[in-house]
């Protein structure tokens, strides 16, 4: 497990507003990418959002240790939480979400749905 602190945001969170809040990470094993993270501060907590680009045991292994290097970043932060954030503009629903989020220690999870009224 490795993480790198990027300085530009990666091409998959295009999405992000390419700010000055988020922090980006790319996550690999010996070079090899598996997934890329944004988060930022918001008060007590980090908000974390997470992309991965594949699925396995060495990858589950990978997250698990790159989970210590947010939750340590955190502290370090003065953060008492982490909360994960996953945003479809699809409007799915992913029943998987809460099972991974146990996986690593998550707790809480519910379900947030938003709708936009842009403004003339």
């Amino acid at each position: 497990m490795s993480v790198d602190e990027l300085t530009r945001r990666p091409s998959c969170m295009s999405h992000f507003p390419d700010d000055e809040d988020y922090r980006w990470l790319r996550l690999h094993e010996e070079g090899e990418v598996y997934g890329y993270a944004a988060f930022r501060e918001r008060e007590d907590a980090l908000e974390l959002h997470l992309t991965l680009a594949r699925w396995g045991p060495g990858v589950r292994r990978g997250v698990r240790e790159d989970a210590k290097w947010l939750k340590t970043e955190a502290r370090r932060l003065g953060k008492s939480k982490i909360i994960g954030v996953r945003i479809n503009t699809l409007g799915d629903f992913d029943p998987r979400l809460f099972r991974f989020a146990r996986l690593f220690g998550f707790t809480d999870c519910c379900v947030l749905q938003t709708a936009t009224l842009y403004l003339e």
